[in-house]
């Protein structure tokens, strides 16, 4: 029986990530971007490293900076 393989290539990272793979290369060679390059060779990717990399780039809502501000405001007016 074979095993399901955790790592992905290049080329698939880059697919997953939706990215070209030109753009993962200069994100690797800028060390951006985790990866594994077991042999000194070849790279690869796990799906974990990537879901956290693409969640840490979250861009927050509108409505959650509006909130952030309302409370950031109102602990300043209770230090006046």
């Amino acid at each position: 029986m074979e095993s399901e393989r955790n790592l992905m290539t290049t080329t698939e990272a880059a697919r997953y990530l939706g990215l070209k793979p030109s753009y993962l290369y200069k994100m690797m060679m800028r060390r951006a971007i985790p990866y594994y390059k077991p042999g000194g060779k070849l790279c690869f990717f796990a799906k974990e490293d990537l879901d956290a990399w693409m969640k840490r780039v979250r861009v927050k809502s509108q409505e959650e900076i509006d909130s952030e501000a309302a409370r950031y405001l109102a602990a300043h007016e209770k230090n006046k």
